[in-house]
């Protein structure tokens, strides 16, 4: 008997799944600065050109699907769905700013896509996967695993879960990565610069605290794998939460936070430029 391992056996032995994905992205700013949706004023496009404007990373869309018109929409409250901007639109806006450019911001730095799924829906789910593929060529997850880095990372939030049992694994690898999941073995990073990787998880202030280094070494005792952290409801404890070692933080719409925010992560890339030359 041949003592030859087949190679999708040998894939499998391995933990790789032979048709892996990948996910190739430029590096990551110093400090993501997310735009967070306000939870008590409707949320429009302009919100996102703000952001967009005052050099936010990462935009968060809150999503709902608006029964009337089988259409994904981008709101906090199931009230006054009819005025909601759409995911379409939504997406739309963001590469309009981009441009030709390989990365929003032009700063050749990495930007963030987060869908907050504020219900779980199947018709929700089926929506915002036949959005994403419409736009698939901007999306680092479908680079492939020698295309260059694309600027854009898309990331699920919230009651996520249900994607994963509605979509299969190739397809949902290819448009978006789930905050909390460990994908050693299933996505492949591609990223000339990968740094700490590409997975990220959500904490609320103060819970941060005392777990960010054990999820940037895989330590952690409730969540498996190497993660970047997100912390939200900082506030006025912005400057704590990044001093604790947060990768990215939620700049509330409401409370003018992105400015804050980001002059927290420019401290924090000059302290580490000061660091290299010590």
């Amino acid at each position: 008997m041949s003592r030859v391992v087949p190679l999708l056996s040998l894939s499998l032995l391995l933990g790789v799944p032979a048709a892996a994905g990948t996910i190739s992205e430029l590096p990551h700013p110093p400090l993501v600065v997310q735009l967070h949706p306000s939870a008590d004023q409707p949320f429009t496009l302009e919100d996102i050109d703000r952001a967009l404007r005052e050099g936010a990373n990462a935009i968060e869309l809150d999503l709902r699907f608006r029964p009337g018109d089988q259409t994904v929409v981008c709101g906090h409250s199931r009230r006054g769905l009819s005025d909601h901007p759409t995911l379409a639109q939504s997406i739309r806006r963001v590469l309009w700013f981009m441009g030709d450019s390989p990365s929003v911001q032009r700063d050749g730095l990495q930007f963030f896509l987060v869908l907050d799924f504020k219900e779980r829906s199947a018709a929700l789910y089926d929506g915002v996967i036949t959005e994403l593929r419409q736009h698939a060529t901007h999306w680092s997850t479908s680079a492939g695993p020698n295309g260059p880095p694309r600027g854009i990372t898309v990331v699920a939030s919230g009651d996520r879960a249900g994607l994963r049992a509605l979509v299969d694994a190739e397809t949902l690898d290819s448009l978006c990565i789930l905050e909390g999941v460990d994908y050693a073995g299933r996505i492949r990073n591609r990223s000339p610069l990968p740094g700490r990787g590409f997975q990220w998880i959500a904490i609320q202030h103060p819970g941060e605290r005392g777990r960010v280094r054990a999820l940037h070494t895989g330590m952690d005792l409730s969540a498996r794998g190497v993660y970047n952290v997100r912390a939200y409801d900082c506030h006025e404890a912005l400057r704590d939460c990044v001093a604790h070692g947060v990768d990215a933080v939620n700049a509330d719409a409401d409370r003018d936070e992105i400015a804050r925010a980001r002059s927290l992560g420019e401290e924090r890339e000059r302290e580490r430029v000061e660091s290299r030359h010590r």
